[in-house]
């Protein structure tokens, strides 16, 4: 038996917690956790059914009115773990008011282990367009929060396979060492934001300045809405009507961004009436041109890590092929949908193709995983047209739903 009879009376709950949870907030003192959200994709196909068996064979769930469902693990007070609501057949939205470690790591932990689910990965552009648009809305006083992060694991923990023999010992003591996380919090008024900001990104020597992981978004009812590049979005103001509608507008956005990519990227057969030929060919490759060649030896590891050793956060496998000492081929999985890719590297360019049925979300991964711990200073085109291009659009377009 559902503990909330109907979408309504679940709002009605968030909203009271939401504003309970931010006078705790101004006082310092949080007594419980804050509302916390996550968005879940799926197939680019109608697989709202598959969804939920899949989520079937995690949680127990019953159904309420209004299209939600409710997670009935780890009762207490009596209360729900969490709630899924349907955001359309392909994005789905969990909620909870539950420490991180309760809900946020198992959630986690499916998603990774299922070959139907993906997070959000939201790329340091994208979190510049949302910028954008909060500065053209908001009073110039309101305060913004960014948070840069930039690991650098593949740049500094080196398989020793690939240490060249004249590499210092002193530097390769250094790398086993050395910090990989870099964090960098800014929190200012949109105003002083509009000056730091673009002068920050000028700072290439820096990495973390163009790789943007979290972005508070200021909010009608006072306070904001954090926004982390895997989907999750935590509650901080005092409305949850406030955080339902960003994650709509975020929602409208990303699924028309997919939308685009997929449109221009999917390699695929088109049938014509042409005497020579019956079939053309369709589709545009995705291109990542670095601003400086990586170093071989930094390659060459990011080969291995993501392919021999499987990094969870880019989700691919293949065995690459090896066509010469700065070129790579790879026939490869994408382990959301199970799908065929195909991927040349160099140090210079990675190129990666998209057979017709491969996730857009597949683009934005690969686009945020490279930024955040290989190197955030890269133009990215789908075939000759820019990806900001297609954020730009994606703001402009499919922001209007909301």
């Amino acid at each position: 038996m559902s503990y909330y009879k109907s979408r309504e009376e679940l709002f009605s709950y968030f909203n009271k917690h939401s504003a309970e949870k931010k006078d705790e907030l101004d006082c310092h003192k949080t007594r419980s956790p804050l509302l916390k959200s996550y968005i879940v994709e799926t197939s680019c196909v109608n697989k709202k059914k598959d969804f939920f068996d899949e989520i079937n064979n995690h949680y127990n769930s019953s159904e309420l009115q209004g299209d939600i469902i409710e997670i009935d693990d780890d009762q207490e007070d009596d209360k729900p773990a969490a709630w899924i609501e349907s955001f359309s057949d392909r994005y789905f939205i969990f909620y909870s008011t539950r420490t991180t470690e309760i809900i946020e790591n198992k959630l986690m932990k499916v998603i990774q282990n299922s070959p139907l689910l993906d997070t959000l990965w939201l790329a340091d552009s994208f979190y510049y367009n949302f910028y954008t648009y909060i500065k053209n809305n908001f009073n110039d006083y309101r305060y913004v929060k960014l948070k840069m992060k930039y690991d650098s694991e593949l740049k500094t923990n080196i398989n020793k396979n690939f240490i060249s023999e004249d590499t210092p010992e002193e530097l390769i003591e250094d790398l086993k060492n050395i910090e990989t996380h870099k964090d960098f919090n800014l929190s200012e008024s949109i105003n002083n934001l509009n000056k730091i900001l673009p002068e920050l990104r000028k700072m290439k020597y820096w990495p973390a300045a163009n790789s943007i992981s979290m972005l508070r978004i200021p909010a009608k009812s006072g306070g904001g809405i954090d926004l982390y590049n895997n989907g999750k979005i935590t509650n901080r103001s005092r409305s949850f009507i406030d955080l339902h509608h960003n994650i709509k507008f975020l929602l409208d956005n990303y699924s028309y961004l997919n939308k685009l990519l997929e449109e221009k990227s999917w390699l695929k057969q088109e049938k014509h009436n042409f005497q020579s030929s019956g079939y053309t060919i369709k589709g545009s490759p995705v291109i990542i041109e670095f601003e400086k060649s990586l170093d071989l030896t930094i390659f060459k590891n990011f080969i291995y890590k993501i392919f021999q050793q499987r990094n969870k956060n880019f989700r691919l496998w293949g065995e690459p092929l090896k066509i010469s000492e700065k070129k790579y081929h790879v026939y490869g999985l994408d382990l959301h949908l199970w799908k065929e890719v195909f991927l040349e590297l160099t140090p210079d360019l990675f190129v990666l193709i998209l057979p017709e049925g491969v996730c857009g979300n597949t683009i934005n991964r690969f686009i945020t995983n490279i930024q955040t711990f290989l190197e955030p200073n890269f133009d990215v085109y789908i075939g000759d047209e820019s990806y900001d291009k297609f954020l730009e659009k994606s703001f402009l377009e499919g922001g209007l739903k909301s």
